[in-house]
């Protein structure tokens, strides 16, 4: 992933002599004429860049991941969308029908009620034209202080006799035919 290095420093120091007195750190005195000092970081600086270098791509590969699940997370809220949507469709029309039907039922409700009240209406009608006649018939018995039913039953028994009497002679007629044949 990252690339190799191998890094090094070579100091050539031509110094006279000093006198050190007094040093106290962990460092190195050189001393004489024509010294030759190496140094090295024994591979510090090129495991800092393998170091970088891995944790960037680690970094990278993370980012990567993080955009690829930011994008499933869209998706998927794309998905609920659509989805709460078709339903919510759904429901509306659901509710629609729902409405209409409530209309439709109101409606005939009201068509019923109509037709109960004509019917009431109508009855009401009769009854008061059968009570006006029994009114009438009343105040004509009434009147002629019962008479007039007398009268009616009288007329009705003379009609009865009347046709008893007819079958009867009939009958005699038929015998007496019937004896001269």
């Amino acid at each position: 992933m990252g690339s190799r290095s191998n890094s090094s420093n070579s100091t050539t120091n031509n110094v006279a002599n000093y006198s050190l007195n007094g040093i106290e750190t962990g460092g190195a005195v050189v001393a004489g004429n024509d010294n030759t000092v190496y140094t090295t970081d024994h591979g510090a600086v090129e495991g800092a860049f393998d170091f970088a270098s891995e944790q960037s791509g680690q970094a990278f590969g993370f980012g990567d991941s993080a955009l690829e699940f930011a994008g499933n997370v869209v998706d998927s809220n794309e998905d609920v969308t659509k989805y709460a949507l078709d339903k919510n469709s759904d429901l509306a029309g659901q509710t629609i029908g729902f409405a209409a039907d409530a209309i439709e039922g109101a409606n005939e409700t009201t068509q019923s009620g109509f037709e109960f009240a004509e019917s009431l209406v109508n009855q009401n009608s009769v009854n008061a034209a059968n009570s006006t006649l029994a009114i009438k018939d009343l105040a004509n018995s009434l009147a002629t202080g019962g008479s007039s039913d007398v009268i009616e039953g009288s007329t009705k028994m003379v009609y009865t006799i009347g046709a008893v009497l007819a079958v009867v002679m009939l009958g005699f007629v038929v015998m007496i035919g019937s004896r001269k044949a």
